[in-house]
């Protein structure tokens, strides 16, 4: 059965450099799911510095925290969302969702003759 044309693209925010993407996306969703930045970066194949890195160079290059972290204590540490990195997030995913609808309907426009 014939399949219609699609694009895949990978959408990352910039500013001199690699600022906000899907790899810091998923991170934060992880975090979010298990209030862990360690968990997180072990689901994802990370490294824990690898993940911290790519936190403080998102921190560093937007100017405010996505984390909230406790560190230590009764109950273990743990990490959580700030306002603003959820905020982000929403857009972040929403901007993603319609750039990739806008980039299939060009890919409807201009090769539809090959499907």
């Amino acid at each position: 059965m014939d399949q219609k044309l699609s694009v895949q693209s990978t959408l990352r925010l910039t500013k001199g450099g690699k600022i906000f993407g899907p790899g810091i996306a998923t991170l934060l969703e992880e975090i979010e799911k298990s209030g862990s930045l360690r968990k997180s970066a072990m689901k994802m194949g990370l490294s824990y510095s690898k993940a911290w890195k790519m936190v403080h160079s998102c921190e560093d290059h937007l100017g405010f925290k996505l984390l909230v972290c406790q560190i230590g204590g009764t109950g273990g540490g743990g990490a959580k969302l700030t306002i603003e990195a959820r905020e982000l997030l929403d857009q972040y995913r929403a901007f993603e969702q319609e750039a990739h609808s806008v980039l299939q309907g060009l890919v409807d426009k201009y090769f539809d003759k090959y499907y």
